[in-house]
């Protein structure tokens, strides 16, 4: 394949420090990850390299340098992942794809092309389940979609739940009333409330009932209507719990689901979970959407996606031996 060299000239020279990153960061992962060479001379930008790569680094130095025009501030990890899709305008896109701005003001956007597809089938159907490894952002963003359905007068209150399952420690034991001692297990959801809305609007909100945290059991003989209600960790339910869940939906209401079918702590004489069951079941029916997350909607630290291809191929390759 032949090599080439293109050259940019910004709109704006001021901007080129912003462009550029932190200590040229955002060009350090483009040229690491497409294999190019950049170099600022004379306010304007020279890349080199295959030309395939050359043209795609074009294309993300233009769209990041319509990102600081527009004043959105973009992270390297949102960078670095437009490097590692081939089309499309993830970055140019960002803007508009925005879900809510946190209680400091920062827009709170879909990362990948994965999570963005999740967003539209959550607007799209009144069902959705989302499944995918850990740090995939399925809680963080379902709770982001959620306030803002909140805010936006789309549903009246916010219903959130998941199955309690005790981890080597028998909750009757913990100290406090029932609410007390399954708070623990709805830290996540806590933390991404408090991001969005704060902790004082949160417990108000709480208070009032116009949201609800409470474990799966609470939910049997209820009907949800005018809410959006969130389930999470349900590779923890059973078959009888998850149709017992999706059978709360009411009028007006959206539900969202998630889970990690790598991350079950039933026991296996429990049989297959919920989760896996209920996809089974219910991946043809109309109006229910399923998302599937992967390893390269990883948003964490760059480090859990290795932990987690590392741990599937430790277990796939003991699954091999133990077949064998």
């Amino acid at each position: 394949m032949g090599e080439e060299t293109e050259v940019i000239r910004l709109k704006n020279p001021k901007n080129i420090l912003k462009v550029t990153g932190v200590l040229d960061e955002n060009f350090r992962v483009i040229e690491k990850n497409l294999n190019v060479k950049i170099t600022l001379r004379d306010e304007k930008l020279y890349i080199s390299g295959e030309k395939e790569n050359v043209q795609l680094t074009k294309k993300i130095l233009k769209e990041i340098e319509q990102l600081v025009e527009k004043k959105y501030p973009f992270s390297i990890q949102e960078v670095i992942y437009s490097t590692k899709i081939k089309d499309g305008n993830f970055l140019k896109e960002l803007p508009e794809s925005q879900i809510i701005e946190d209680i400091k003001g920062r827009g709170i956007t879909p990362k990948t092309l994965g999570q963005k597809k999740f967003i539209e089938a959550v607007n799209k159907s009144d069902i959705t389940f989302v499944i995918g490894p850990a740090g995939t952002g399925k809680t963080y963003l379902s709770v982001a979609i959620a306030v803002k359905y909140l805010l936006s007068n789309k549903v009246s209150r916010i219903i959130l739940t998941r199955p309690v399952v005790e981890v080597g420690e028998k909750i009757g034991y913990l100290p406090g009333d029932i609410q007390q001692k399954v708070d623990p297990y709805f830290r996540p959801i806590y933390d991404a409330l408090f991001e969005f809305l704060g902790q004082e609007k949160t417990q108000k909100l709480i208070n009032n009932k116009t949201i609800e945290i409470a474990p799966l059991a609470f939910m049997r003989g209820r009907t949800l209507n005018d809410a959006f209600i969130i389930m999470d960790e349900a590779q923890n339910t059973t078959f009888s719990q998850m149709k017992m869940f999706l059978t709360r939906l009411g009028i007006g209401s959206k539900m969202v689901i998630t889970g990690d079918l790598t991350q079950s702590d039933l026991l296996a004489s429990q049989g297959r979970n919920g989760l896996e069951v209920a996809i089974d079941i219910l991946r043809n029916v109309e109006g229910i959407e399923f998302v599937f997350l992967d390893i390269n909607d990883i948003v964490r630290h760059t480090l859990v996606q290795k932990i987690i291809n590392a741990y599937e191929k430790f277990e796939n390759k003991t699954k091999n031996s133990n077949g064998a």
